[in-house]
């Protein structure tokens, strides 16, 4: 006969759904908020680990305790071991294979391909994991099993929904490292699928339910109760996923990923081509402590010997720890995401920035002063870095750029003043003081300018909108996978120093040749080649005015068909590229 007192009602009717329920919201947003930061995967993964050691070398005993207290601490390990998956899937640990992003026109049985691949390793080690539960539980109580088979079906219901689509994704409780996850998320009303598993789920809720009110026992209502509650939250987790409106139930688990209190102070590097930023930047590099982040276009620009990886998220950044401590990152389209990232998870001091290209910078300032990027920043200082003859010498267009630089700066560095008379320099202080008055002046040689330097400048309060129409330049940019004929890239290099394709500034492009890899660079009306290491693909960045539309068109006319890359281990180039000697003459 069941046992129908006053006390096991209770029991079942409000002491078991509020304990599960309790014990489900807690672990959940302490997972979420553990895995919010990178700089905290390794010792949460380490903590989790050794939870998850210890829960399965307590539950064979536990399993033996068929008693109310012995269901609750069922409950209780069955939780904490699912909580490891959770927990090695949020760090980045445990996920999948390293699958491309889909084209858009990917989809059916092929994108849920992608999607499985993309999990696999996740997938494959809760059936593990399941074994493991399975073998540490020969006892009659079951509800650790119980509890991580529940949690199993609501994390596959739940992932096939959302692929499926619904109209609440939650995907802003992904870590950036997991972002890429977003592009198997459809957003629909309802799917196909969902009642289904609605159904499943409430038939299942229903039998544990009826079990718990037929018990004869404590500890066998106890665990029904429990895992009927648990089921219980199931469905209405799964109800949330297609409401009106989202439901912010772990929104307590995003603490974490809010940016820290101290802003970082931004400096930003700017200049004409070939004023020097890089060579700068190379200088003040080793003069950083390790709350500084450089944000940078190309590591082989800045010189990166000795440098660790310290990590790689989805591709989108990567990053890296030099011999001074500090991190050096790529410079990413995403600005503002790629700062909000670097700030949350590695709360930095100093922010340097070199963008490219001359109408980059105008565009930069204008995305660190709009609203949603500002806040995240303590006080933003443009530094200018200007060739002090290029300015007396060159064309009136490139003065002109020049100039609104120093008018956008707080600092102006006047760099290859070994290269300069005192006549000139003076003129030069006259141009400065024309263009901007506040602005503080540093000479310097080869860009060798103490970091004491740059502290005391004043936060610059020109907007990148007033200084873009005034660089006048545009840009074009291209990667490929293609294999180049040498000699021809010489003669697309050549006819861009001629000017066949309009007023061309300066071009950079490392390719992939059938001798090695090459650098082909002009600026200031030379041209140079240089056979470099090998790169993930290639790329050409040409900046100008007035290009022509064909320029990338005849790039790509000298691809050849692949072959063999004569590039020797480790990524270095061949001593002697076959193409040199006919360049060189």
């Amino acid at each position: 006969m069941p046992d129908t007192s006053l006390q096991s009602l209770w029991l079942l009717w409000l002491g078991l759904p509020l304990f599960a329920v309790a014990v489900w919201w807690v672990a959940t947003v302490a997972i979420i908020f553990a895995c919010g930061r990178q700089s905290w995967r390794r010792p949460v993964m380490a903590i989790s680990s050794l939870l998850a050691i210890t829960t399965l070398l307590f539950m064979p005993s536990i399993s033996h305790l068929a008693t109310p207290l012995g269901a609750a601490l069922g409950f209780l390990l069955g939780l904490v071991a699912w909580g490891w998956f959770e927990t090695s899937y949020y760090t980045g640990y445990v996920v999948g294979l390293d699958v491309p992003p889909c084209p858009p026109n990917c989809g059916g049985w092929r994108h849920f391909a992608h999607g499985v691949k993309a999990n696999l390793f996740h997938e494959l080690s809760i059936f593990v994991g399941f074994a493991l539960v399975w073998a540490a539980t020969p006892g009659p109580n079951q509800v650790a099993l119980w509890t991580f088979v529940i949690h199993w079906w609501m994390h596959q219901s739940a992932k096939l929904n959302v692929f499926f689509g619904v109209r609440n994704l939650n995907e802003e409780y992904l870590p950036e490292h997991l972002r890429r996850m977003t592009q198997f998320f459809s957003k629909r009303p309802i799917n196909w699928f969902f009642p289904f598993s609605v159904t499943i789920s409430t038939a299942v809720a229903h039998w544990l339910f009826y079990r718990a009110m037929q018990a004869s026992d404590a500890f066998t209502a106890t665990a029904n109760g429990l895992a009927c509650a648990l089921m219980a939250l199931a469905i209405l987790e799964h109800w949330w996923l297609i409401l009106p409106q989202p439901v912010g139930v772990w929104a307590w688990g995003l603490l974490s990923r809010k940016p820290p209190e101290v802003k970082p102070t931004v400096d930003v590097i700017g200049g004409f081509l070939g004023s020097g930023k890089t060579t700068l930047l190379r200088h003040l590099i080793p003069q950083l402590d390790p709350k500084t982040i450089v944000l940078v276009n190309e590591f082989a620009d800045v010189g990166l010997d000795g440098a660790r990886l310290r990590e790689s998220g989805d591709g989108a950044l990567t990053v890296v720890e030099m011999a001074g401590g500090c991190l050096c990152c790529t410079l990413s389209r995403n600005v503002a995401a790629t700062l909000s990232r670097l700030i949350r998870d590695h709360a930095p001091e100093r922010i340097l920035i070199e963008p490219s290209g001359a109408a980059a910078l105008g565009d930069l300032l204008g995305t660190l002063h709009q609203p949603g990027c500002r806040e995240l920043l303590g006080p933003i200082r443009v530094v200018a870095v200007v060739d002090g003859k290029q300015w007396l010498t060159a064309d009136r267009a490139v003065q002109a750029a020049i100039e609104a630089y120093v008018a956008a700066a707080a600092t102006v560095i006047v760099n290859k003043c070994d290269r300069l008379a005192q006549a000139e320099l003076e003129d030069l202080d006259d141009r400065i003081a024309r263009c901007n008055a506040t602005a503080r002046v540093i000479r310097a040689s080869f860009g060798r300018v103490s970091l004491r330097d740059l502290s005391d400048a004043q936060e610059d309060a020109c907007m990148g909108e007033s200084l873009a129409p005034r660089l006048n330049f545009e840009q074009r940019a291209e990667t490929f996978a293609d294999t180049f004929d040498a000699a021809a890239l010489q003669r697309v290099f050549e006819s861009i120093a001629a000017g066949r394709f309009g007023d061309v500034a300066r071009a950079k492009g490392v390719f992939k040749t059938a001798g090695g890899w090459l650098r082909l660079e002009y600026a200031g009306g030379s041209l140079s080649l240089m056979p470099c290491a090998a790169a993930a693909e290639g790329s050409l960045v040409v900046i100008g005015r007035e290009l022509s539309l064909n320029l990338m068109a005849t790039v790509r006319a000298a691809i050849i068909s692949p072959r063999p890359a004569s590039v020797s281990s480790a990524g270095a180039p061949d001593e002697a590229h076959p193409y040199l000697p006919t360049l060189a003459g």
